[in-house]
């Protein structure tokens, strides 16, 4: 398998000289830019024992390469084709007499992204360096990921997770140090639809709108934020944190432009947190966007259901950090973007 062009040229032209060696061309995977899209596209490996039991009534055999993740995963079988029978004739000392196709192979269908290949590389590029710069500068940054959607359609034009892969190195034989480094450093992790993280201040957008859909707040009223929130355990607005004062009087639209934690919490008290969820939730917060994309992860939304599943005490104050987008809540970047 997978022997030079020089060694096929000379076994075609010293035929004679081996009997019963014949050479056969397939296909193979051709990954035109490295690592670009890895996590989108997935790669393939030979068929394990185990897959290959529960493949067998469709057509693989030992040899066969198979989907493992990504586009390659879930299309596997428009991306497969069919294969085709040809029978070989020959002689006693393994001379080739004649060949016949019984059976034409079937090329696997084309399947066309909505990904934009000139936006993915860049937005790779970006993530990598932004990551390798928090690196230089002492932060400790491992991973990344980013999402960028047509706000029109909600087609993926660009989905990176960082640290990426190269597919090509899956097709004929792995070799040991490069699967200890993809296993070591968790490369083949899609950080963009299965790393669920605390989205924080990107979240104030669902209490914002809870509020002013349930009229706890117009969009012209204002809260004076003190910076002190008076009431539970007295939380502090990052900008007491960093000012010592608070941000004084914020609507909707000041609040978010300053992103003042006072007029959330103020907002999260007088709505709960379970209707907080159910406006996170008609967001499509903790719910799978159905990307076609192996392994997505479904997410989380802070409610007093979820603590008490987990055998937690649900406080009313605890509704402060939920409202702010900590708390139980996590989400995947590729929901974050579905929500915006």
């Amino acid at each position: 398998e997978d022997i030079s062009k020089k060694s096929a040229i000379q076994f075609n032209e010293q035929n004679s000289e081996f009997p019963g060696v014949n050479i056969i061309e397939e296909l193979i995977r051709v990954y035109a830019k490295g690592s670009l899209a890895s996590h989108i596209l997935g790669y393939i490996r030979k068929i394990d024992a185990d897959t290959l039991k529960e493949k067998t009534d469709e057509g693989y055999t030992l040899n066969d390469y198979i989907g493992q993740m990504g586009i390659e995963y879930v299309l596997e079988k428009y991306l497969r084709g069919a294969k085709g029978t040809k029978q070989i004739d020959m002689s006693v000392d393994g001379t080739i007499e004649g060949e016949y196709i019984e059976e034409e192979a079937v090329s696997g269908k084309n399947v066309v992204l909505t990904i934009d290949a000139e936006l993915q590389e860049k937005m790779e590029d970006i993530i990598e360096s932004t990551v390798k710069n928090l690196q230089k500068n002492g932060k400790k940054a491992e991973k990344a990921a980013a999402v960028l959607m047509d706000v029109q359609t909600g087609e993926v034009l660009a989905m990176c997770s960082y640290p990426s892969f190269e597919p090509e190195v899956f097709i004929g034989t792995l070799r040991n140090d490069v699967w200890q480094d993809i296993r070591e450093n968790d490369k083949l992790f899609n950080n963009a639809v299965q790393s669920a993280n605390a989205p924080g201040s990107t979240f104030k957008m669902v209490t914002a709108a809870a509020a002013l859909e349930e009229e706890v707040i117009t969009e012209s009223e204002y809260v004076y934020a003190r910076g002190v929130y008076p009431y539970g355990h007295n939380p502090v607005c990052w900008y007491y944190t960093e000012y010592h004062r608070g941000h004084g009087n914020v609507n909707v639209k000041t609040a978010l432009q300053k992103s003042c934690n006072y007029f959330f919490y103020e907002m999260g008290r007088q709505l709960g947190v379970d209707t907080i969820a159910k406006y996170a939730r008609h967001f499509g917060l903790g719910q799978k966007t159905g990307v076609e994309i192996t392994g997505e992860n479904s997410g989380i939304v802070a409610s007093t259901e979820v603590a008490k599943s987990r055998g937690d005490t649900w406080y009313p104050s605890n509704v402060f950090s939920a409202a702010i987008g900590q708390s139980y809540n996590n989400y995947t970047p590729i929901q974050m973007a579905r929500y915006i």
